[in-house]
């Protein structure tokens, strides 16, 4: 009876502790991939706040954009990030085998979200592009040539906005339209297969931002696809072509 009830114990035990396993597993990953894809965000945002910087006439302003001070803003970024989210692993919960948030929190969530992620980095981007775009326009006056590389520029600079706007808004709007129907009960079957389908198309849109840029900028602006293709020629003949020298034999 004894061996009985310690086997029951430990097998409690282990499953218990694979339920907190699970659970701080589970947390960790929502909390880094979302530290992550938010410090992707911002590292754009400060990208066009360099772009802006490096325009200026003020010598001492230009001088703020370096590869030093890009790598300081990096980290700083990816710090206070983790600190601002710390939010997430601490209220998420899981009840009845879902892991996410509930109750107040989930409307804290949405707030949070939408204003951190789909109405300040694009507004930032834009007003930073515009200035830069603005300054570019000033410093060339009429030169013909400088003035079709800030077109190829403008083009960079919309492209990266409308993909900022396009992964982020409709993942926000998507967070404040469940915490208002939080309460909501009753709901059919073919709209709950509704609302989670649209869930996961915003949850995948804002994987987009890690890549789709990079694809935007090779369509719309030929010297960034012209850049890449030297590069890609460098790489081959460095590092995939082997030469081959050829030594006479002495007869």
């Amino acid at each position: 009876m004894a061996v009985t009830n310690l086997l029951s114990i430990q097998q409690n035990m282990i499953r218990y502790g694979m339920a907190i396993y699970v659970t701080l597993g589970i947390i960790a990953r929502l909390y880094v991939g979302h530290c992550l894809g938010q410090c992707m965000r911002y590292i754009v945002v400060f990208a066009c706040i360099d772009r802006y910087i490096i325009t200026r006439v003020n010598v001492h302003i230009r001088s703020l954009s370096s590869v030093q001070m890009a790598m300081k803003i990096v980290y700083i970024i990816i710090v206070v990030y983790f600190i601002i989210s710390i939010h997430i692993p601490i209220l998420m919960d899981i009840r009845g085998g879902v892991c996410g948030m509930f109750d107040l929190y989930k409307l804290i969530y949405a707030i949070y979200q939408i204003t951190l992620a789909g109405i300040l980095p694009p507004l930032l981007m834009i007003i930073f592009s515009a200035l830069t775009i603005r300054s570019l326009q000033y410093r060339h006056g009429t030169q013909r040539r400088a003035k079709q590389r800030d077109r190829y520029l403008l083009r960079m600079v919309i492209a990266e906005v409308m993909v900022n706007v396009f992964t982020s808004v409709p993942y926000s709007a998507n967070l404040v339209y469940g915490a208002a129907i939080y309460y909501v009960v009753g709901e059919s079957s073919a709209r709950l297969e509704i609302e989670t389908f649209i869930t996961f198309i915003t949850q995948f849109l804002i994987y987009l931002i890690a890549v789709a840029p990079f694809y935007l900028f090779i369509l719309t602006a030929k010297p960034f696809r012209n850049e890449f293709i030297n590069l890609l020629f460098k790489f081959w003949n460095r590092y995939i072509v082997r030469h081959v020298r050829i030594i006479p034999l002495n007869e």
